[in-house]
């Protein structure tokens, strides 16, 4: 049973810090972004899954991130690699069995949320908590 999970505003500044950007620089939109969502919060050890119930909203920052909001924690997923066709208007879509948990190494499908084609997958890289202090 596939699960879209929703797409929503976000992301940080200090976060801007520790992003290895590669082949992309953030446009000034993401940058905004991700400063709302992380801004005032601290990054912890990286986890290899987060558990996305009961309530998970995602925003996709430029084409290498997804941040996850769970209840009050941010967790700042960095693709592993660069996933060319993720946009901040596309919707990406995990295959769950049974299963309530996202893993770094499972792949997400891209997807156009009006006509729901398919545009290629994505690997997650580790979840890294981005809490207040």
């Amino acid at each position: 049973m596939a699960l879209a999970i929703p797409l929503l505003a976000g992301c940080t500044a200090n976060a801007m810090e520790t992003y290895d950007a590669g082949a992309e620089t953030l446009s000034e939109r993401d940058q905004r972004r991700m400063t709302a969502l992380l801004d005032g919060k601290t990054p912890g050890d990286p986890q290899p899954c987060i558990n996305t119930r009961p309530n998970t909203q995602s925003s996709i920052i430029g084409n290498q991130m997804i941040l996850y909001r769970v209840g009050s924690t941010v967790y700042r997923n960095d693709l592993d690699g660069v996933c060319p066709t993720l946009r901040s208007t596309s919707t990406i879509v995990s295959q769950r069995y049974g299963s309530s948990q996202l893993c770094s190494g499972e792949l997400v499908q891209v997807r156009d949320p009006l006509s729901g084609a398919g545009f290629g997958s994505c690997a997650l890289g580790e979840f890294i908590p981005y809490r207040e202090e």
